[in-house]
């Protein structure tokens, strides 16, 4: 991704299908239609201890797993027994690489301080069958494994040590990245506690070598429960995508993903897990690294990949929560010793709410991947 819980308000926005603006959003009426704007901004200075050989520390100025999001939400008046929502993000950051030309003072790094993510332009229609909902916002498999992530609101790994744009948070490092994408999708009513949604996508595809002509499909299953003193969550969800290759091959990425949370009195636990096929076809760090797959001729051989983490927090009754999780993203090499890569990722954090809009975070990472280093990092969130 070169580009991306005590909760905040806005964290419930991003832990829903369609982001909604949280109560404290700034909100006014245009016509019969409700407006709002919400978001955040967050930066982290973090100090890297390399633990390559020969490697050099590091101190870095960045923005966590998330870069800023700047949300425009509007919703129509009930209609006929349809209500209708319109959304667009903006993901604005401010990192940079570290390493610039000196001579012509353009920065070397994959992401330019300033540079604008479109996250989300999505539209929703609510009603008795459900919701459907068009556009680009977060993906279906793998998406309770990012939103229930403690990282989310922290740092996690790093794709690079000089590098600019997001940190990684976990992925790579227990789960695949869903990422922003473009898709049609139907979420049934709730019932009795347990919800599916469906979802045709823009298949991902090698722009020069290969040709989709079916989407591809994702699905997730929750279900949500009370209990006296405290919740439980669950999910299930799933990939399918089938790919041609210019020489005839056929490359088929597959997985499915199961977790949980449990929460009562101040301690939470969370527990992921993936497994699947050439997942993360096109984005490097989520297939741990390596090629999702090799060809000789017509002949396909699909990477094997698999990964979780495990996570508990606790509450002190307050504003304040400690957290430590551990995660792993394995790719198994095949009898010619393609695709072998294996990512840890141990995290140690204090999430701090100050007040309804500020929240400081601490966080210590312990990364062995495609980087050995452990970095801790200082920072916070400003909400709207």
């Amino acid at each position: 991704m070169t580009h991306q819980y005590k909760k905040t308000k806005l964290a419930a926005a991003i832990l829903a299908a369609s982001v909604a603006a949280p109560a404290s959003a700034v909100s006014w009426s245009a016509g019969d239609w409700e407006v709002s704007y919400s978001g955040f901004i967050n930066s982290f200075a973090n100090y890297a201890n390399d633990g390559a050989t020969g490697g050099d520390d590091n101190f870095h100025l960045s923005e966590g797993l998330l870069p800023a999001f700047h949300t425009m939400k509007a919703t129509s008046p009930a209609t006929n027994g349809l209500t209708g929502t319109a959304q667009i993000t903006f993901a604005p950051h401010t990192t940079t690489s570290k390493i610039v030309d000196q001579q012509t003072r353009t920065n070397g790094g994959t992401a330019n301080g300033g540079a604008i993510d479109v996250r989300e332009v999505f539209f929703n229609v609510d009603g008795s069958f459900g919701t459907v909902s068009v556009g680009r916002t977060l993906a279906l498999f793998q998406r309770q494994s990012i939103l229930n992530d403690m990282t989310l609101f922290g740092v996690g790994a790093f794709s690079t040590q000089e590098g600019g744009g997001t940190t990684l948070g976990r992925i790579g490092y227990g789960y695949v990245y869903g990422d922003f994408r473009n898709r049609f999708a139907w979420k049934s009513p709730d019932m009795n506690g347990f919800s599916l949604e469906v979802g045709i996508f823009d298949p991902e595809e090698n722009a020069t070598t290969a040709e989709t002509d079916t989407p591809q499909f994702q699905t997730e299953l929750t279900y949500a429960t009370t209990f006296e003193g405290g919740s439980l969550n669950l999910w299930a969800s799933g990939q399918y995508q089938e790919m041609t290759l210019d020489a005839g091959g056929d490359v088929r990425t597959q997985g499915v993903s199961l977790g949980g949370k449990v929460a009562a009195g101040g301690m939470s636990v969370v527990a992921t897990m993936y497994t699947g096929e050439a997942i993360g076809v096109f984005r490097t760090l989520d297939r741990a690294g390596g090629n999702a797959f090799v060809c000789a001729g017509a002949s396909c051989t699909e990477a094997e990949n698999d990964g979780y983490y495990v996570q508990g927090m606790y509450n002190f009754g307050g504003a304040t929560t400690l957290g430590v999780s551990y995660g792993e993203s394995t790719q198994d090499a095949d009898s010619q010793g393609n695709f072998a890569n294996d990512h840890q990722l141990a995290t140690i954090g204090v999430y701090h709410d100050v007040n309804s809009w500020l929240k400081v975070v601490g966080e210590y990472n312990a990364q062995n991947g495609h980087l050995k280093q452990d970095t801790i990092s200082l920072g916070g969130f400003i909400f709207w």
